[in-house]
């Protein structure tokens, strides 16, 4: 059922029978060796990826992210055992490195060092060191479609997971009161929870629109609503606009013509609405009201952080206004502690922190794929 490397035209060599070999025909056996330890690499990353949220928060283990970090240098070894140059990387993993860069000068003149430091080893790890792995690692299509292969598998076990934590998502939504949230243990975050599974059914129907093989959608419709369903019980619905979003815009990348990408977006927004409806039906008054029509509350709880930020940045001097006030100082500015806080607007949050200099840094990377679709 995963996706598997197919012999291309411009991958393959033509025998003197006129038959087509395999691309790995004539290979060094190294070089295929290494290609599969790649392919391995990748796949476990794409299915940590997704696992490493019930592993934290569901079941405790320890030191998760530290396996990661040793994940990513074991794959760094890899890459220099097999002689390949490790490469910096295309124009968005440079600008999220020289974003690291500044984030952790920005640490020496903060008021909040260890939030600072714990913020910007994430931000480093995250997008610049698994995005850097990724890119030396992805050089042929079966490695690419590993690390995809990965992420499909880490999502369909994530919702498994979520079923067997859980059970019945209609049971568990229609007795649910007001203020529930969906969320994996008790310090569990619902928003992360309602990423990832977002992402889960985000790769669920991109496997099927890359395989074009329709039968697939037997087993992937019902998978992807189940994890919709334990999505809108997270009741964050960031990921659930970012999810509508992609969907929307995904005719405009994958089918040709105006006409058909109009219908196929009329198509979808149709669905989502029809989508909408159902769920009202089973979905609590109550729940409804307090996360989607009456969550008012929730954006005036944001002002007074957005109003301080804000208010800071204007009446900054010139310097803290280019270089900022240093990386996690939003943590001491709102609880007067080296804690985590931080505006709900990440623009605003690395303008104070890391002045116009970082929130330029942080445009150009935002840029960099759009630029790259354009």
């Amino acid at each position: 059922m995963l996706l598997s490397a197919k012999t291309f035209p411009c991958e393959s060599i033509s025998g003197e029978s006129g038959d087509t070999l395999p691309s790995d025909f004539g290979v060094p056996e190294t070089v295929s060796r290494s290609r599969s330890v790649a392919c391995v690499l990748m796949f476990a990353i794409g299915v940590f990826i997704q696992l490493s949220l019930p592993l934290t928060d569901l079941y405790q283990t320890p030191n998760v992210r530290g396996a990661f970090f040793a994940f990513i240098i074991a794959a760094f070894i890899f890459l220099f055992l097999t002689g390949q140059p490790i490469r910096a990387g295309s124009s968005l993993l440079l600008s999220y490195m020289a974003l690291g860069i500044f984030l952790a000068v920005g640490i020496l003149y903060s008021r909040a060092p260890v939030y600072g430091a714990t913020k910007t080893i994430l931000v480093v790890s995250y997008f610049w060191a698994l995005g850097t792995v990724i890119y030396n690692l992805v050089d042929d299509i079966s490695v690419a479609k590993a690390f995809l292969n990965g992420l499909v598998v880490g999502g369909v076990l994530l919702i498994g997971i979520t079923a067997m934590a859980f059970g019945n998502p209609i049971d568990m939504i229609s007795g649910a009161n007001r203020y529930f949230r969906l969320r994996f243990g008790e310090e569990g975050n619902p928003i992360m929870l309602a990423r990832h599974l977002a992402l889960a059914i985000t790769m669920l129907f991109t496997y099927v629109a890359m395989r074009r093989k329709w039968k697939d959608l037997l087993w992937c419709l019902p998978i992807g609503a189940l994890g919709l369903m334990y999505l809108v019980a997270t009741g964050s619905k960031g990921p659930m606009l970012a999810l509508l979003v992609s969907f929307i815009c995904a005719p405009f990348l994958l089918i040709k013509g105006i006409v058909a990408r109009l219908s196929a977006t009329v198509l979808v927004v149709g669905l989502f609405l029809l989508l909408a409806m159902g769920l009202l039906e089973v979905l609590p008054k109550g729940f409804v009201e307090e996360r989607f029509v009456e969550k008012t509350q929730n954006l005036s709880l944001r002002l007074p952080a957005y109003k301080e930020a804000i208010h800071t940045i204007e009446t900054s001097d010139p310097l803290a206004l280019v270089i900022g006030h240093g990386t996690g100082d939003f943590g001491y500015l709102d609880l007067g502690k080296d804690g985590r806080a931080y505006p709900h607007n990440v623009l605003l949050e690395v303008a104070y922190e890391n002045g116009l200099v970082g929130l330029s840094l942080l445009v150009v990377a935002l840029a960099c794929p759009l630029i790259a679709l354009m």
